[in-house]
């Protein structure tokens, strides 16, 4: 089930080290929709060093994770080359990115 990326926009983001990230871009994809009372959503963060499509196999008609029954959103990390990732202009490495920041 391919979907389309999509992009947050998050301006200037303050990581927990104190660090800015500028322009820091969170991308994700969603599939099904949310029922009439809204409480159907299902938050999927990608894992260190994957991406959304790692939820794929559960993702599906009569899988698991049913769009017919759920809106899912998959969210990519920060720095793992679909959503921002540090800049290198700031500094040799760029903001260090801690566990809790790489999370979403």
């Amino acid at each position: 089930m391919m979907q389309d990326t999509q992009h947050c926009e998050l301006g200037d983001f303050i990581l927990h080290s104190g660090d800015r990230m500028q322009n820091a871009r969170l991308s994700y994809v969603t599939y099904g929709r949310f029922n009439r009372r809204r409480d159907n959503a299902i938050l999927l963060p990608s894992w260190y060093a994957g991406d959304h499509r790692g939820w794929d196999a559960l993702i599906g008609t009569g899988q698991v994770l049913d769009p017919a029954r759920y809106f899912i959103i998959c969210t990519n990390l920060f720095g793992n080359g679909v959503s921002s990732s540090p800049q290198p202009s700031r500094a040799a490495a760029g903001p260090a990115l801690p566990g809790g920041d790489a999370s979403g």
